[in-house]
């Protein structure tokens, strides 16, 4: 296929340069890449996992604080994580390449993350003294005590989810063994099925709400301690919190017009999760949806600490690329 796919573009270019061999052939080879790259997108879509997927850099900001070379490993890592359990070349590092097909993926630094600029958003104005201070300490206090209990709360709720959406799916497995539901069980499984995506829906906006507190608290904990040390007192150090959170996987997003695929990354709290996110997002480029498996990739929230693929992300693998 993939020798099949270099003829039929090189007989198109060809015979494009022949019928268009004078001073206006210029104007046509905007038009020859765009088809190159339409007859690769087809092929990508119809034929997936044949060709690799190329990819490059597009923005890439420093204040990150890490090199491309950083970066590149982590993606590096996160495509392999694809490729290996299957023996495929699914993705392919391209960095010269800029034509429109190819995909690229962007680290974008959000500036809302620093301590400072989070707490002036809020209205908190922080001053080098002591009552200063002590109003920041009792509002951390009592912050952290609310996110603690609210997180506790998350995951109870996340549990029965994982519990309620397992169920579902058995009893959808089941009655397609038995060549379909009658009506009213039809009608059960659709109202289960509704519940279940209004309840991802209220798990992803808690989920949401439960990073901007921690954020908050984190901002604090920054300015608290630079407080200590300025002031000398005689206490220590303040801890973050949300260190293992299970973060959502909005810290990435891919994007696709049908021709432009955009990988956007603006963050990551660790390494191992900036693979995972970048594994995710490279999932969604392949046409991989989410699964339900709370410890995959492809799961909605990024909750799992593996950089394996699991079972339910191996099968959609298979089933996307036409494999066994």
């Amino acid at each position: 296929m993939k020798n099949f796919l270099k003829i039929l573009l090189l007989i198109i270019l060809f015979g494009a340069i022949y019928y268009f061999r004078d001073p206006l052939s210029t104007q046509v080879l905007p038009i020859l890449e765009n088809l190159k790259n339409n007859i690769s997108n087809v092929f990508g879509k119809y034929i997936p996992c044949k060709e690799p997927i190329p990819y490059t850099f597009g923005t890439f900001d420093a204040k990150f604080n890490i090199s491309k070379k950083y970066f590149l490993d982590a993606l590096s890592l996160a495509e392999t994580i694809w490729e290996k359990p299957v023996g495929l070349e699914l993705f392919t590092y391209t960095p010269t390449d800029s034509s429109s097909n190819v995909l690229k993926i962007n680290l974008i630094y959000d500036y809302r993350q620093e301590a400072t600029s989070k707490l002036a958003s809020l209205g908190i104005i922080v001053k080098d003294t002591r009552a200063s201070y002590d109003m920041l300490r009792n509002k951390f206090t009592a912050l952290k005590a609310l996110y603690e209990k609210d997180e506790i709360d998350f995951n109870v709720r996340m549990e029965s989810f994982n519990q309620n959406k397992l169920a579902y799916e058995n009893k959808v497995k089941f009655w397609n063994t038995k060549g379909g539901a009658s009506q009213k069980e039809y009608n059960q499984l659709e109202a289960t099925h509704l519940f279940l995506e209004n309840e991802i829906r209220e798990l992803q906006n808690i989920q949401k709400n439960l990073n901007n507190t921690a954020d908050e608290i984190n901002a604090l904990v920054v300015v608290l301690n630079r407080l200590v040390t300025s002031l000398n007192l005689s206490v220590g150090k303040y801890n973050t919190v949300n260190v293992a959170r299970g973060e959502s996987f909005e810290e990435g997003v891919y994007v696709s017009d049908g021709v432009k695929r955009e990988i956007d990354i603006y963050e990551f709290s660790s390494r191992e999760k900036l693979v995972r996110v970048l594994a995710h997002e490279l999932g969604h480029a392949l046409g991989l949806p989410h699964v339900s498996d709370s410890q995959a990739i492809m799961y909605e929230l990024n909750q799992g600490n593996n950089q394996i693929l699991t079972k339910a992300d191996l099968d959609e693998l298979k089933v996307r690329c036409g494999l066994k």
